[in-house]
């Protein structure tokens, strides 16, 4: 559905936070059916999460003073770990108990479980909120840019990014767009303009917007490439075997996924 006044979209058919939580165990980051739900297996493809992790913590920098980060919805701990290791004081947050787990036995991370919603963090505590990929999950995402407003410290920076159901991507892919997915994940989808309507109406000052990419698999542009030209993907697939490129990672940007990122302003809301 589309908002006829705001032009925000959402699924029809809303589901609750916790029915949302629920889909997060370990066979959501191993799918058999990444296409439609999840990744075909978010851990092994942990070398190119760190890189883009690297990449978007470069960019930040013009931002966020080093201090302490919260990272909502931190999966199995790959960007939070790469962000300590450049000096930040981190925490992550995170639904998915098999997730939680794993970042806090393999890299002894600060990691809860749960969501804003279900643990106690307190005000004004945090320098940075990252939230990659979330937003497009929560089932109220305005309620939760304003619980983010409450844990940053005055003039503290959140960013986050989302895919962009303005895009040309979107536009032209129509009901096969990667973003949909499948309407039990992604519930809501933003665009710049609805983005920055509800962080100015949660009380924050937008600074940057700009469309990212991210660091992955041949294998994996090839699996999304075949959504929406098979033939394309199924000669990439002869080249990739004959030439052994199985291994190749390289940086994509397809102009779909949004990121906005916005300061704190010191007013009431």
């Amino acid at each position: 559905m589309r908002c006829q006044e705001c032009g925000l979209v959402r699924v029809r058919s809303h589901p609750e936070q916790s029915e949302l939580n629920a889909l997060y165990g370990e066979s959501y980051y191993r799918s058999r059916n990444s296409r439609h739900l999840g990744y075909t297996d978010y851990v092994a493809d942990e070398a190119n999460i760190r890189r883009t992790a690297r990449r978007r913590l470069r960019q930040l920098q013009r931002h966020a003073v080093k201090g302490r980060l919260l990272d909502i919805g931190c999966a199995t701990g790959f960007f939070l770990d790469e962000a300590q290791k450049a000096g930040w004081s981190v925490t992550g947050l995170d639904p998915s108990d098999f997730a939680v787990q794993y970042a806090r036995n393999h890299f002894g991370l600060d990691v809860l479980h749960g969501t804003l919603e279900n643990v106690n963090l307190p005000a004004q505590s945090f320098d940075l909120v990252t939230m990659w990929d979330v937003i497009e999950h929560v089932s109220d995402p305005a309620g939760c840019i304003r619980q983010v407003r409450r844990l940053l410290r005055d003039d503290g920076v959140l960013t986050l990014a989302t895919p962009n159901v303005e895009s040309i991507p979107a536009r032209l892919a129509g009901r096969a767009w990667v973003g949909y997915k499948l309407s039990g994940e992604h519930v809501t989808f933003f665009s710049k303009r609805t983005l920055s309507q509800m962080l100015d109406s949660a009380g924050f000052t937008v600074l940057q917007t700009r469309h990212i990419g991210k660091h992955v698999s041949l294998a994996l542009f090839r699996n999304r490439l075949g959504m929406y030209f098979p033939l394309m993907a199924r000669l990439l697939n002869v080249a990739e075997d004959l030439a052994g490129l199985s291994t190749l990672s390289l940086y994509v940007n397809p102009f779909d996924i949004i990121q906005v990122t916005a300061r704190k302003g010191t007013g009431s809301t």
